[in-house]
């Protein structure tokens, strides 16, 4: 079975990527795969082709990442503070991110010249109901004109989701969730 390769560092808070490599495994959704995670996999089918890497061929929802590997930022006003990843609010809130930018960098990298790893940055705002997604400055491209051009196709994504309280703040404070990984493209 082949894995995807991700990273997770904290480029939101300027600290540089590469910090803990998790892998995640192939296949429709974990335990609590929902919608977000079957929708994936039906629009990942949609931007496969020829030239798709392997890790367009595999699920990128954080239920499908192993306990333990990775970290999301959880933001409550100014107290910012690293969480391992569960599912629930978090997943819910992060997820049609991680799809959007699945459908995207998979349409991208079955186009054109991909770089071997991208870096993206999701911020999702239960409260508010939107997830964002960046491409974030790859660290060590060996190619920089393929990493922009790249980064230009895959632009900024925004997707919307039914909004729900994100309750891991304080008080009921909104609640942010960023998670920053690497995309292994590699062919």
């Amino acid at each position: 079975m082949k894995l995807a390769t991700l990273a997770l560092g904290l480029v939101a808070c300027g600290v540089p990527a590469g910090g803990a490599y998790v892998s995640a495994p192939s296949g429709a959704g974990g335990a609590a795969g929902g919608a977000a995670a079957e929708s994936s996999g039906a629009a990942g089918a949609q931007t496969e082709g020829p030239r798709s890497p392997p890790a367009c061929r595999q699920s990128w929802a954080l239920e499908d990442v192993p306990a333990g590997d990775a970290r999301v930022l959880v933001v409550c006003g100014n107290d910012v503070r690293r969480e391992p990843i569960v599912v629930g609010a978090m997943s819910r809130a992060i997820d049609p991110g991680l799809e959007s930018a699945h459908d995207r960098v998979c349409s991208c990298a079955s186009r054109m010249a991909a770089p071997q790893f991208v870096d993206l940055v999701v911020t999702a705002v239960p409260d508010e109901g939107r997830a964002g997604v960046e491409t974030s400055e790859p660290e060590g491209e060996l190619d920089p004109g393929v990493a922009a051009a790249f980064a230009s196709c895959v632009g900024k994504i925004a997707t919307s989701f039914p909004r729900f309280a994100g309750g891991a703040c304080p008080g009921g404070d909104k609640t942010t969730f960023v998670y920053s990984f690497d995309i292994d493209l590699g062919r």
